[in-house]
């Protein structure tokens, strides 16, 4: 953090000091690269990056696999059972055997599995597995940017620079605001300067040098990037001005009113004692926090009760004087910071908390997709050219999934809003069919099993049914697998 050292002779925006060391008043060379540009990359940077985005989409497509390829193989096996043997005239193949049929299969699945990856680079980037986030994380980048006084800029704000000559000169006029530098000499301004900068030098270096990879796919970038961007955020209230921070504890103030916090109420009373103390006018646009019934004590009971004795005998109560001295200020700005670090806090942790859960439920698809295939596969190459158990299973599986997709369309449809949740909704969505289908195809084996267990019994007979008998396509069969697969926790 050497460049501190150096904004004796610059200032930067919104009271904070300009960093860049190559600003020393020369206003001629604004055309140099400064210390905080985004660096071109290089062609075996651009190969690493790819390879890695690449890799993370192969990975992030992968938990698809296991149902793609058992969806294939039953079509092979089904509609194309002597293609191998058709296509192979130079080594025998025995038609009766299955093997040939499973290496077909598998072959065509890895050859989509690949064309697939490439297709879905992109969402494996960090511009493009979430844009939205994406979006508000440069926009705040560009904020902190602007709060710290820093004049380089990135690759998409030079291109816009190119292209829209607006862009550029309301650029320079930022860069020509002139700010006291009254605080530089404070060494608690010093440290959350400090802390701003690491953090956004944290995130630069993250969106150079990792822009694609399995932490943009399983959403683990997008959560410490904003984890960095609210340290900064946080750190900046140490030396903001006081309008701007007036303006951000009242939003603060909204959002803790909505808020579960269970000190929420202890943290809007520091909130508002803090904006007296920076600026006792703002008192008239901060209404007076009613705390929530339930948490009214006695003290509270006796405090109100006194107040009002005192109201009825006419004794006025001393109102306490609110301290404005530099010091009162500097903790006000600390207090209000504490406020900022409990919110975002609770953001954080939300959208941490639907990350490991999306991703739980991936490993989860991909793990049951996986088991389900193996089942898949052992049932053809068992099954000695009788596909009847294996057509009622896939007619069950289809008419389970059908059902289980009906209904989750329905719940959908009566959603009135969403939020962004990391594609948690999408991935509940893409585990909906396999966890119905393999429902129907469940409940339609638990409920014929037992029925003809309680037959025999009743008739005293000990022949079991085989499951050539139970998989057989009848009505009553596939009423069941609809049933357990609109409503699979029957079964579970």
């Amino acid at each position: 953090m050497a460049t501190i050292s150096q904004t004796n002779s610059t200032t930067g925006v919104n009271h904070s000091p300009s960093l860049s060391p190559l600003d020393g008043g020369k206003e001629g060379k604004s055309q140099q690269t400064h210390p905080f540009d985004e660096s071109e990359y290089t062609f075996g940077k651009r190969v690493r990056i790819w390879i890695t985005g690449y890799c993370a989409s192969f990975i992030l497509i992968g938990v698809m696999i296991p149902i793609v390829s058992s969806a294939i193989l039953v079509i092979i096996y089904l509609s194309f059972p002597d293609l191998v043997v058709d296509l192979s005239p130079i080594v025998r193949l025995d038609s009766h055997s299955a093997w040939h049929i499973l290496f077909l299969a598998h072959f065509v699945t890895i050859a989509l599995w690949l064309i697939v990856a490439l297709v879905g680079y992109p969402f494996a980037s960090a511009q493009s597995a979430n844009p939205g986030s994406y979006g508000l994380l440069k926009g705040s980048l560009c904020h902190i940017r602007a709060k710290l006084g820093i004049d380089g800029t990135d690759h998409d704000l030079r291109m816009l620079e190119k292209r829209c000559e607006d862009i550029k000169e309301a650029i320079d006029q930022i860069r020509k605001i002139d700010k006291p530098l009254k605080y530089i000499n404070d060494e608690r301004i010093r440290a959350a300067l400090t802390t701003a900068l690491a953090s956004y030098i944290d995130i630069r270096k993250i969106l150079y040098n990792s822009p694609t990879g399995l932490l943009w796919a399983c959403g683990s970038g997008y959560c410490t990037a904003w984890r960095l961007v609210h340290q900064a955020e946080e750190a900046i209230i140490e030396f903001d001005s006081i309008q701007e921070i007036i303006y951000g504890a009242m939003r603060d103030k909204m959002a803790l009113q909505g808020s579960e916090i269970s000190t929420k109420d202890e943290l809007l009373d520091t909130l508002i004692q803090a904006v007296m103390v920076l600026q006792p006018a703002a008192g008239v646009y901060l209404k007076e926090h009613q705390p929530d019934k339930n948490n009214i004590t006695l003290a509270d009971l006796k405090e109100r009760a006194f107040e009002e004795f005192l109201s009825r005998q006419g004794i006025s109560q001393q109102q306490d004087s609110i301290d404005t001295s530099d010091e009162a200020k500097a903790t006000a700005r600390s207090a209000l910071r504490r406020v900022k670090r409990a919110l975002n806090t609770l953001q954080d942790r939300g959208w941490e908390g639907l990350l490991r859960a999306r991703n739980r439920l991936l490993a989860a698809i991909a793990i049951t997709g996986v088991v389900t295939h193996v089942m898949l596969c052992i049932s053809i190459l068992t099954a000695h050219s009788n596909n009847s158990p294996i057509i009622a299973a896939t007619a069950f599986y289809l008419v389970g999934a059908v059902s289980g997709l009906f209904g989750r369309f329905y719940q959908e449809s009566l959603t009135g809003s969403a939020v962004d949740d990391f594609g948690f909704s999408t991935t509940r969505l893409v585990a909906t069919p396999l966890l119905s289908g393999l429902a129907g195809i469940g409940g339609v084996l638990v409920l014929l099993t037992l029925t003809a267990l309680g037959g025999s019994a009743l008739n005293n007979s000990n022949v079991q049914p085989a499951l050539a008998q139970i998989f057989e396509v009848k009505p009553q069969s596939l009423l069941m697998a609809a049933v357990f697969g609109l409503t699979p926790n029957l079964l579970i």
